[in-house]
């Protein structure tokens, strides 16, 4: 059987080259980073300063030694002064936003994150808690955002196992105040959600809710397949979506609806759109951003 620690090695095995690694000064991203140089890769570190604690710019002078004493290629950034409130969905985005015009400067296309098993058990169940639907799958292992590759070869891996591989190579890293926070949500569901469901439901539940998350990844990545013949399709055949399975018509809605640019659709949107398969008036239900679905001779559009 793999040890842990070996596991941490091997999952990078699959890794192309060249490449971005992002690393905050955390365990994970330090015990990624030194994994990728015990296997001969040399990519170039990304660190983003989101600016909130006043120890930040220190913690950015530090990663940057850390890759220097490697020799290996660094570049920060730092947010914005409008950017700044502290609003995780906000931070996120001008993260991943740094992180694609470093893409564009060093013309690498991947990018290597340590999200890592605890990572995706949290961010699936803070999914199907504010009511995700289909989105309720975790995070991918490889995923795609505009002309970025983002690779999160450690989502197999626990955070335990992390830390020992961190602690047996005498690796140093930074800790982060900030994470025992639990006016942040994911910070809510680590430290308290979760331990109150290992107390009270099972001791398993952490690894029961990973499963889950797999399991559903790729039954929706099976699903989306079936769905997209007609998904990326102008326009939605009436008759023909509406023979097909409930499951069926639903995903092929959300995703059609997404190739057409529509924002921040909820199952109602969803289901709005789904009632146009039947010959019902008026033929049209709005969608957000001042745009709409109409049914038009057998067909439904969004204008």
């Amino acid at each position: 059987m793999t040890s842990p620690i070996a596991a941490c090695e091997t999952a990078l095995s699959a890794l192309p080259d060249p490449l971005l690694v992002g690393v905050s000064g955390g365990v994970d991203s330090v015990a990624l980073l030194h994994a990728l140089t015990q296997a001969g890769r040399s990519p170039v570190v990304l660190h983003f300063d989101h600016g909130w604690r006043a120890e930040s710019g220190a913690d950015a002078k530090w990663v940057a030694n850390l890759t220097a004493s490697l020799g290996l290629r660094y570049a920060g950034g730092r947010m914005g002064k409008v950017e700044k409130k502290h609003h995780e969905a906000g931070a996120r985005a001008a993260r991943y936003e740094f992180f694609a015009r470093m893409a564009r400067r060093f013309k690498m296309s991947h990018l290597a994150l340590a999200h890592h098993a605890d990572d995706q058990v949290e961010t699936f169940l803070m999914q199907l808690l504010r009511g995700s639907g289909a989105a309720g799958r975790g995070m991918n292992p490889v995923s795609v955002r505009e002309d970025l590759i983002i690779h999160r070869p450690w989502l197999g891996i626990w955070k335990t196992d992390i830390i020992a591989y961190a602690r047996s190579r005498r690796l140093k890293w930074l800790e982060d105040v900030t994470n025992a926070d639990t006016r942040h949500r994911r910070n809510l569901i680590r430290r308290r959600v979760l331990p109150y469901l290992q107390k009270q439901i099972s001791p398993q539940v952490t690894e029961n809710l990973w499963r889950a998350a797999e399991i559903q990844r790729a039954e929706s990545e099976w699903l989306d397949a079936l769905c997209a013949d007609v998904a990326g399709d102008v326009d939605l055949p009436v008759r023909a979506l509406r023979e097909g399975p409930l499951a069926r018509q639903r995903r092929t809605i959300l995703r059609w609806l997404q190739h057409r640019g529509v924002k921040d659709i909820g199952f109602a949107d969803v289901e709005a759109v789904r009632g146009l398969l039947e010959h019902r008036v008026p033929a049209k239900v709005n969608l957000g951003g001042g745009r709409f679905a109409r049914r038009r001779a057998g067909k439904i559009f969004v204008e």
